[in-house]
């Protein structure tokens, strides 16, 4: 049963969720300049759908995961040499990966995403698990997987029982046409004890047209994760805890400038969060949706950062500085566009409590046509680093912390 667009007070905790969203304005200390050393990774890659971090290998380092158009690929920590471990697994083009070890055996396990054909809303699609040999730079086995048309994103999280498990967001629902008829069937995957056996599929929503990306969030006080869903009807949180009998959707961002394409949850300070959206998909507008005076009050209030974003595409939150709070990282890539249109990644940092005032800073400019990105401390000096694929510019490249 999917129950979408309800509320449930007790389920969010009203008194812990406002006394932790408490609203304040204070000016926060200057915080550092930041500094970063680009390295290129790979200067020959495809197209870079989606890019992610997960240690493949088991020791204990963060490798760099790339789905690429017909290649799935994992660069080693530290050297980065490059093993591709599958390769044209559909006709069309592979579009997305999930890499995270689910079995607590510290090395990770790999789903994938392809068969991307975003104008065909009833034959495309396709979802892999991959099995690894004792060697893991050799191909892995592809296990094919029930799937809907267009699927764009997946991601594993965790269910509430601490249990991992795969969700899968499609970009349009079944026979959908110009973004109007049945809603996209957000899934979730549950893993068997042989992958190769059959997976079971549970819809967790089917109430919005186009949603373009997704994130696992720490939303109320139980174990299990959320999820922080960007759609043309705006940025939704589906609390699928089963505390009630379905699955809770509420609306923290509206819809305007035709909704939420990228879409992260971020830290303010303390507990009090904000909401990151690229608006529209593939929008020119970096915005944040913040909590008001009664937090409780959906959905939040809509901040525009940035104006100036050509087909923006790629997001992430996370404390680059040493702030005690999250800074926003948004890249574009300018698809399509003249060669003379820049691209490139910004860094916003907040300098106030508000979630209104946001400093600005140029990471690339015009080097990396940014496909995804994500955010990890690849060398373990205790400071994220930023890891991105670009489409034009055919690239992955790590961006070192070195603010200090």
């Amino acid at each position: 049963m999917v129950a979408a667009f309800r509320l449930h007070p007790s389920t969010m905790k009203p008194a812990s969720f406002i006394a932790a969203f408490a609203v304040s304005s204070t000016v926060i200390a200057a915080p550092l300049e930041p500094k970063f050393r680009a390295v290129n990774v790979d200067t020959n890659i495809a197209i870079g759908y989606g890019v992610t971090t997960a240690d493949i290998d088991g020791d204990a380092k963060l490798d760099i995961v790339l789905c690429d158009k017909s290649q799935i690929a994992w660069y080693r920590n530290p050297s980065w040499q490059k093993f591709v471990i599958a390769e044209n697994l559909t006709k069309n083009d592979h579009v997305c990966v999930a890499a995270a070890d689910i079995d607590g055996d510290g090395k990770a396990e790999i789903a994938v995403g392809a068969g991307w054909n975003p104008g065909d809303t009833v034959n495309s699609g396709a979802v892999f698990y991959l099995i690894p040999p004792s060697d893991r730079t050799q191909p892995w086995q592809s296990v094919q997987l029930p799937h809907e048309p267009t699927v764009h994103r997946m991601r594993w999280v965790k269910d509430w029982q601490g249990k991992s498990t795969l969700i899968v967001a499609p970009l349009h629902g079944r026979s959908n046409k110009d973004a109007q008829g049945a809603g996209v069937k957000i899934q979730r995957y549950t893993v068997p004890a042989n992958p190769r056996d059959s997976w079971e599929v549970t819809t967790l929503n089917d109430s919005w047209h186009k949603t373009h990306n997704f994130d696992p969030i720490q939303w109320d006080e139980d174990p299990a994760h959320e999820l922080l869903v960007g759609s043309r009807e705006g940025a939704f949180v589906i609390n699928w805890s089963r505390v009630h009998d379905g699955f809770e959707a509420i609306q923290v961002g509206s819809d305007e400038n035709g909704g939420i394409g990228e879409i992260r949850l971020g830290k303010l300070n303390g507990t009090r969060r904000f909401v990151a959206g690229v608006s529209p998909m593939h929008g020119n507008q970096l915005v944040v949706f913040t909590p008001g005076n009664q937090p409780s009050t959906l959905p939040w209030n809509r901040i525009v950062l940035d104006e100036s974003l050509v087909d923006g595409h790629a997001l992430a939150c996370g404390d680059l500085l040493g702030q005690g709070r999250d800074q926003i990282v948004v890249g574009w890539r300018a698809m399509g566009k003249p060669a003379s249109v820049k691209v490139g990644i910004k860094l916003f940092t907040g300098i106030d409590d508000s979630g209104k005032k946001w400093r600005q800073t140029l990471i690339d400019d015009n080097t990396m046509a940014c496909e995804d990105l994500c955010l990890a401390d690849l060398d373990n000096d205790g400071k994220l680093d930023i890891i991105a694929a670009g489409r034009a510019t055919r690239n992955v490249k790590v961006y070192w912390n070195e603010s200090h």
